[in-house]
């Protein structure tokens, strides 16, 4: 059964303590981002692809995922040598949230401005 899953974010699924694991896992990745492609139904993240980053994915996807379900993640990983890439897609209405409003949601769950 596929449902039609709102484009919302919802913050309000962290604790305060979750806020500030995901503040701190989201500020690394942000000094680790290589670069971001514009994919037909999303992005596409660009981080190096040590160990260390792709546990930060690892953990930041599994948190994001629960306020933005409307959102399919694909990390993709190869050997060290290469990128790792975080793809964020979904219908067109999720694509526009991509392109505007997730740095501000982003911004609302990390208490900053």
């Amino acid at each position: 059964m596929n449902k039609e899953i709102p484009v919302a974010c919802c913050h309000t699924v962290f604790t305060k303590e979750q806020r500030v694991e995901y503040k701190s896992i989201w500020g690394e990745l942000e000094t680790r981002r290589l670069g971001i492609t514009e994919l037909e139904d999303g992005n596409q993240y660009h981080f190096p692809g040590d160990p260390e980053t792709l546990r930060l994915i690892n953990e930041w996807v599994s948190m994001e995922r629960k306020c933005c379900p409307f959102l399919t993640f694909s990390v993709i990983a190869r050997d060290e040598e290469e990128p790792v890439l975080l793809q964020l897609i979904g219908n067109e209405e999720a694509k526009a949230f991509l392109q505007t409003d997730i740095q501000s949601n982003i911004n609302m769950i990390t208490g900053q401005s």
